[in-house]
């Protein structure tokens, strides 16, 4: 099968970052082939650290099939995947023979779609591209993505991707500066689901945090409501003290349940397209 938009100029393209990257807004341009100095570490060959059939993301997507690589721009104190979503050295390749047969055996399973997770898949666009476009059993396409990647990027997937999952963590940059180690979050973030809502299917997610509810919650429950109102938002109302978030007070604690009702309810008054 010929896939549409992986065109050699594409492809091309998308290679070309690995000698001067622009591809999340570190805008590091960092030359992948002799350094990795660079904020998200990596070099030019990514690494699945783990793919499986999961049944706790949104009931639209279940059972889907998830690939974790390894390797990310961000370095939010309370991932859940801890060293794994840090090191972009840990896991298997990513080559066509690995993609192709771990396709068939998701289908096999009954996997509705393939979903790129991390870490964050972003920086390995350009790999991600290649294994794809030599798949001739390629099902729909979920990008899980922390959504700090350039308008450049996103002109990439442009028609490769089905299914576009924002995480919007933070509702102000000082959170995102002490907790994730970015500036300009909100507005990068913000920019970049006004360009996806429309080149695709968007989920926006939002991880609630313990404390975090005026100062990350509120503001982006706001933001959704008078900007992108007709879109899904995802509420995951699961926290636990996961990586380095156990050495600080504020996040070293289970999520309270009354937090999780309080903030379904604004959602629900905020008339958000909410599903849980």
């Amino acid at each position: 099968m010929v896939h549409s938009w992986a065109n050699p100029a594409r492809l091309a393209l998308a290679q070309s970052h690995y000698s001067d990257c622009r591809l999340c807004e570190h805008r590091c341009h960092a030359d992948r082939h002799v350094s990795t100095s660079h904020p998200c570490k990596a070099g030019i060959i990514p690494r699945v650290f783990r793919h499986r059939i999961e049944y706790g993301e949104e009931a639209e997507l279940i059972p889907s099939h998830l690939f974790y690589l390894s390797g990310c721009d961000l370095r939010c104190v309370f991932c859940i995947a801890g060293i794994n979503a840090f090191d972009p050295q840990r896991g298997r390749e990513l080559t066509s023979e690995f993609f192709n047969e771990a396709v068939n055996w998701g289908i096999e399973r009954g996997a509705r779609n393939i979903q790129w997770v991390g870490g964050e898949p972003t920086i390995h666009i350009p790999a991600i591209l290649d294994v794809m476009s030599k798949c001739g059993n390629l099902p729909p396409v979920v990008w899980k993505s922390d959504f700090y990647f350039t308008p450049e990027a996103l002109d990439l997937l442009d028609g490769a991707v089905d299914t576009y999952v924002a995480d919007f963590k933070f509702g102000n940059d000082d959170c995102a500066r002490k907790l994730a180690g970015v500036d300009r979050y909100v507005e990068v973030i913000t920019r970049n689901l006004r360009l996806t809502s429309s080149r695709g299917r968007l989920i926006v997610r939002h991880l609630l945090l313990p404390g975090h509810e005026e100062c990350c919650y509120g503001p982006i429950v706001k933001w959704m409501a008078e900007n992108l109102p007709g879109t899904v938002f995802s509420l995951r109302d699961g926290y636990l003290p996961s990586w380095r978030a156990r050495s600080l007070p504020q996040l070293n604690r289970p999520l309270e349940v009354e937090a999780g009702r309080r903030a379904r309810r604004m959602a629900q008054e905020a008339k958000l397209e909410l599903i849980t």
